[in-house]
């Protein structure tokens, strides 16, 4: 049940790429009208997205547990930042930046949370959500600021007040306060963060409609895909095996560790001046590779 599951999840994103494929093929939206959408999904829909994670009770029974998953999601992070740091110096600049971040960021939102729900159950979810905490606020710091150029004072200016850190502001106030939305105002943030993963998906069909297949994977991507599967949860896997904590929250770290490359890749490369084509190829590449790769490292959990 539970491989059964990973797949139909994975093969429900094949199924929106292709939708986006169809749509940029027929002309039905154009170039001008993708960056349109992009600006839509970045500002709006997966603001949305992250504020919706942040809509639950907080249970402090669950304290120390909490605590735990918290510290292990600020380590891998910070595996990842170093792998980032000293991969890909060679690597021309534009083609850089996409691997930066699709190193330091994986698709654990979107495939992460419903895969330990299968394993874990409802228990396992709550740590996958609060294991999202310190990965969302990389995210949009460390890991947009991979995009940004200019002046530091600028830069950090820009990622400290994008939608989605902006969203992570509120979503914390909102859990730890334990706010209550009207019926209405909740269901409206639901609804728009469920727009996010069908318009970013087609979002990556209509960019590989743009994208001349010829010469699209190289050996860095390869490379990439290795280290975005293998090597970063390998190196959790053996932290992890020498420390005191619970079997499951070591689980849901590795499995974590292990996604993909996500789909802000593509979307903030064509935002800001990396390759998108590129960018779309380390999604398409790293997602298709992970559905061998993910039930590998079920089976050695």
């Amino acid at each position: 049940m539970i491989f059964k599951n990973m797949i139909d999840m994975q093969l429900m994103m094949f199924l929106l790429v292709g939708i986006g494929f169809f749509i940029r093929k027929k002309g039905i939206v154009n170039t001008e009208g993708r960056m349109n959408m992009i600006d839509l999904c970045l500002h709006i829909t997966l603001p949305f997205n992250v504020l919706h994670s942040f809509l639950r009770k907080w249970d402090w029974n669950l304290f120390i547990a909490c605590g735990v998953i918290l510290l292990l999601s600020v380590g891998f992070n910070a595996i990842s930042v170093f792998f980032s740091a000293i991969l890909y110096k060679k690597q021309e600049a534009n083609r850089q930046k996409s691997l930066k971040y699709g190193t330091i960021i994986s698709n654990s939102g979107f495939l992460g949370n419903p895969m330990v729900e299968g394993i874990y159950g409802s228990e396992g979810l709550l740590y996958a959500a609060l294991f999202m905490l310190p990965v969302r606020i990389v995210m949009w710091t460390i890991g947009i600021a991979v995009f940004l150029k200019g002046r530091k004072e600028k830069l950090w200016k820009n990622v400290l007040t994008h939608p989605c850190i902006v969203a992570i502001y509120a979503g914390v106030i909102i859990m730890v306060c334990g706010i209550q939305f009207p019926t209405f105002v909740e269901k409206t943030i639901v609804g728009i963060s469920g727009c996010n993963t069908p318009l970013s998906m087609m979002l990556v069909g209509m960019m590989l409609a743009e994208v001349k297949p010829k010469g699209l994977i190289d050996k860095t991507m390869v490379f990439y895909t290795a280290i975005r599967l293998l090597i970063i949860p390998a190196v959790v896997f053996a932290i992890t095996a020498f420390l005191p904590i619970d079997g499951t929250l070591r689980g849901i770290t590795v499995i974590m560790a292990g996604m993909p490359a996500p789909i802000t890749t593509a979307l903030l490369s064509a935002k800001y001046g990396g390759d998108e084509k590129y960018a779309t190829g380390m999604i398409f590449l790293s997602t298709i590779l992970s559905l061998i790769t993910l039930p590998l490292w079920c089976l050695v959990l």
